[in-house]
Order: structure tokens, then sequence, then C-alpha cells
């Protein structure tokens, strides 16, 4: 690979970046306040924030070590399968009905926990290698983690909640995604002035 198709792909770090930070914090909202149809825009956010997890990597040149390469494997793991479920579901339900709909649900809720294990644990090794590598700022890092913990953790338990605890849980998931999206634009802006250093002059 060429320096310029190198540098290329890094200039494309901090916009795709900002790009999930904003739908993270944009579709929540939409969601609440617009339409529920919004949320297959989480699907998109999903996909531009790992698409940014490898620039994001290249740009620490290999700083973060094993976490952050484990991180980002995981997590394309756990949300593709997750975003893979998204998109499936009403294909899956229409499909299939009588027991074979109670087997696929099953197996659903399965891959459904699966998935979000493996993020959870991927994002933790990522937020872990990019704090260790120190090139991005770790506030805007632990920020993401956070959010994304507590999207990910009140999302799997809101569904098996009953009583007056659920209005909450109802909350927590997309104030995890806004706290997340907040960090990911404080991440991509610090990107973006990394590169503008860094880069040659030409």
């Amino acid at each position: 690979m060429t320096q310029y198709q190198t540098s290329s792909r890094r200039n494309l770090v901090g916009p795709v970046t900002l790009a999930a930070g904003t739908l993270f914090v944009v579709v929540p909202l939409l969601v609440e306040f617009v339409s529920g149809d919004a949320f297959l825009l989480m699907g998109v956010a999903a996909i531009l924030f790992l698409a940014s997890m490898p620039g994001l990597r290249r740009l620490q040149g290999g700083a973060d070590g094993a976490p952050g390469r484990w991180g980002v494997q995981l997590t394309l793991i756990g949300l593709g399968a997750a975003i893979a479920l998204i998109l499936s579901g009403d294909l899956i339900d229409a499909a299939v009905d009588g027991a074979a709909q109670d087997v696929a649900e099953t197996v659903f809720l399965i891959v459904a926990a699966v998935a979000a294990v493996a993020t959870l644990v991927g994002i933790v090794l990522f937020a872990v290698g990019m704090s260790r590598a120190g090139v991005l700022p770790a506030p805007a890092i632990w920020i993401v983690l956070g959010g994304m913990v507590l999207a990910i953790v009140s999302e799997s338990f809101e569904q098996s909640l009953r009583g007056p605890v659920p209005l909450l849980a109802d909350f927590l998931p997309p104030a995890g995604f806004i706290i997340a999206g907040i960090g990911m634009l404080m991440i991509g802006s610090a990107a973006l002035r990394l590169q503008r250093h860094t880069e040659p002059m030409s």
C-alpha cells in the first residue's frame, strides 16, 4: 500500500467517527420524539462505528497492543451479529410459524446474548488499548465506554423487567447511546486534529 493510500484511509477516520457519534446522539432522540422506525438508523451508526475502529487503531500506530486488536475483533463479531439480527429479525419471523417460530426465537435470543457479550468485552478491551496508547483523549475514551456499557447492559435486561422499573429501563439505553455518541464526537474531533499535525505537507 502506498503512503498516499494509507494517508487517504486515515483521512476518513475522523469524519467516520464524527458521523457515527452524530447518529448515536441523534437517533435515540428521533426514536423518542419523531418515529420508532428511525431505530433502523442505529444499524447505520453501528456500521460507521465498526468502520472507524481499524482506522483508530492505525492512528495509534499499534500502541494499543493486544487489547486493541482483540477489542476490534470481538466488537466486529458482536456488533456484526447484532446488525444481522436487526436486519433479519422480521424476515425470520415472517418465514416461520408454529413450533419452528419458537425454536427461531430461542436461537435469536441466544445469538443476541452472545453478540451483546462479545460487543461489551470487545469495547472494554478497545477502550483499555486506546487508554494504554495515550494517543486519543482518555476522557473521551471512557465516556464512550461508559455509554456503551450502560446502553448494552440496560438493553439486555429491559425486556425481562416488569412493574415501574421498565420506565427507567426504557430511558437508560437511549441515554447510554447518547453518552457514547458524545464520546465518539470527542474522539473524532481529536483524530482530525491529530491528523492535521501528523500528515506530511504536500
